[in-house]
């Protein structure tokens, strides 16, 4: 990562649809996708970790999305982009600990 990405007032050169769409939800979703299919079959250390990974990247497409937001042409899509990232981002975190958790035995299993 560059010092530039991680400045407090950063702008991106990305397409905002590109970190949006792209990165933000189709990876996003196939990743997500991915652990929920294993989910029953990977030993608790290795869901944790994928877990971890997943918020971890989670945090860098909503740090992606917030500096690239600029990078569009309606100035109200990239105020929406980063609302719905940052819902997401919260969302992400919370079923990621309670997939943990409902693996450990903590809580009752979704599935």
């Amino acid at each position: 990562m560059t010092t530039k990405f991680l400045s407090p007032d950063a702008v991106g050169d990305q397409p905002l649809w590109i970190v949006f769409w792209i990165y933000g939800v189709l990876v996003s979703q196939v990743f997500f996708g991915a652990i929920l299919y294993y989910y029953n079959v990977l030993e608790t250390p290795l869901l944790g970790l994928l877990l971890a990974g997943f918020v971890i990247y989670t945090a860098w497409i909503m740090r992606s999305v917030w500096v690239n937001a600029g990078n569009v042409g309606t100035e109200i899509y990239g105020q929406l982009a980063r609302y719905l990232t940052v819902a997401w981002a919260l969302n992400a975190v919370l079923v990621s600990a309670f997939l943990f958790l409902g693996h450990l035995g903590v809580i009752e299993r979704p599935f």
